[in-house]
């Protein structure tokens, strides 16, 4: 590869090499400043048709301006917004520490940003959710490294909404292959094993052939979500049950009710501070009830202030009280017609509380703002029995190097050939 010196905008110069990517027979161009490569600031330029295409990494959410990655975001989850990432590594919840080393790939057109895929190298597997484990297994059965990769997700949020952004008006399968080769480049020149992408959102199905086309392998797992099919109020919702199954909900909810349980929505924006801190204890507390005292919550105390801070906006509180003392709470995010339940915990275990708390008021909550979507959040059986369906959720996996590309096939392709257990 030939290497010149050439001059930008800028009074310095740059060391440049061109080369052809592999892929689609389009030449980039490497720059580093002073003749030396850095890694979390390298540059690459794709030259097409168009004005060049220009990537570069990020160490950090905080790093790219908020308005920029929010204004690609401005039809995607509340999560994969700018505030939900940096409440997330600013907090500590998401470190290196914790195995998650951010590395949020942007690429920019004449100079303004037109997609950002938020990823982060990862040196482990463990609590990944979407690949049930696989990814894990595949590194203990061979002592190769595929745990240690490219993830693209939105860390300790096990909810179908990861997509890359991309700015209206660009051609979506273009930035999505471009956005791919640059994924390919980082994980074959820094020797990851792996490339995963988790929990792919449902507005970013088109993203799957691509995918496909690149070389990842395709899960389909299972999900449930609420859909309003045009209730207009909650006697509609209920309308919907069977005679049985409808009396059962009405007595849950009245059993709550004879106990002098009221339970409100309410607005983040309108939460104080303590109601964000009176969360952290309640998620803790469900935890431990759960995880036990030897696994460090995901989430700490900061990050639950960070949603005050600067977060409110999209949350809102379900809050059980009696004769002015909470009983228990449940925190939501909603944007666009969508309400994403996330986090629960009571101080008083009370039957059907969780229930109403989490689901019915919630619920009735969704139908008076003519909500089109309630996510209730990862597992439980429980939630079908309440008008909840279930729907594909997509993660997607790729391997590097020969070696270990032909490994997991042949022990996937062994896993596929066995007969399900009785």
């Amino acid at each position: 590869m030939g290497l010149k010196t050439i001059a930008l905008d800028h009074p310095e110069s740059v060391l440049a090499g061109y080369g052809w990517d592999g892929f689609a027979h389009s030449r980039y161009v490497f720059l580093c400043r002073g003749g030396v490569v850095s890694r979390d600031t390298i540059r690459f330029f794709y030259t097409g048709k168009k004005m060049p295409i220009q990537f570069e990494i990020f160490s950090r959410a905080k790093h790219i301006r908020r308005e920029q990655w929010n204004e690609l975001a401005s039809s995607a989850s509340p999560m994969m917004e700018w505030e939900y990432f940096c409440a997330l590594e600013e907090s500590g919840s998401v470190s290196g520490e914790k195995g998650y080393v951010p590395m949020h790939l942007v690429a920019y057109r004449d100079n303004r940003p037109v997609a950002i895929a938020p990823l982060y190298e990862r040196d482990r597997a463990w609590v990944e959710f979407g690949d049930g484990g696989l990814i894990e297994f595949l590194t203990e059965l061979t002592g190769l490294p595929y745990h240690f990769g490219i993830v693209g997700t939105i860390p300790f949020t096990p909810v179908p909404g990861y997509q890359f952004l991309h700015r209206d008006g660009e051609d979506p399968m273009e930035i999505y292959r471009l956005m791919l080769r640059q994924i390919d480049d980082l994980c074959e020149s820094r020797g990851f094993s792996t490339s995963r992408i988790y929990f792919l959102s449902r507005h970013s199905q088109d993203l799957l052939p691509i995918l496909h086309e690149y070389g990842y392998m395709v899960l389909k797992g299972a999900y449930t979500l609420w859909f309003n099919r045009g209730y207009k109020e909650f006697d509609d919702y209920l309308t919907s049950f069977r005679s049985g199954r409808r009396t059962k909900i009405k007595r849950e909810m009245r059993v709550i009710r004879e106990q002098g349980i009221h339970i409100d929505m309410i607005e983040g924006a309108d939460a104080p501070m303590s109601y964000y801190q009176d969360m952290f204890g309640l998620y803790e507390r469900t935890w431990v009830k759960h995880m036990g005292t030897g696994i460090t919550p995901f989430l700490n105390r900061s990050f639950f202030e960070a949603l005050y801070e600067s977060f409110r906006h999209r949350s809102s509180f379900s809050i059980a009280s009696k004769d002015g003392e909470k009983l228990g709470m449940a925190l939501f995010y909603s944007k666009a017609g969508e309400i994403y339940g996330r986090y629960w915990g009571c101080y008083q275990e009370i039957p059907f509380l969780h229930f109403s708390t989490c689901y019915y008021h919630p619920i009735d909550y969704a139908i008076k703002r003519d909500f089109s979507i309630m996510d209730p959040g990862f597992g439980g059986e429980h939630k079908l029995i309440r008008g909840y369906e279930t729907v594909p959720v997509y993660h997607c996996l790729k391997f590097y190097g020969e070696r270990k590309k032909q490994i997991a096939a042949s022990i996937l392709d062994r896993l596929r050939e066995r007969p399900p257990r009785a």
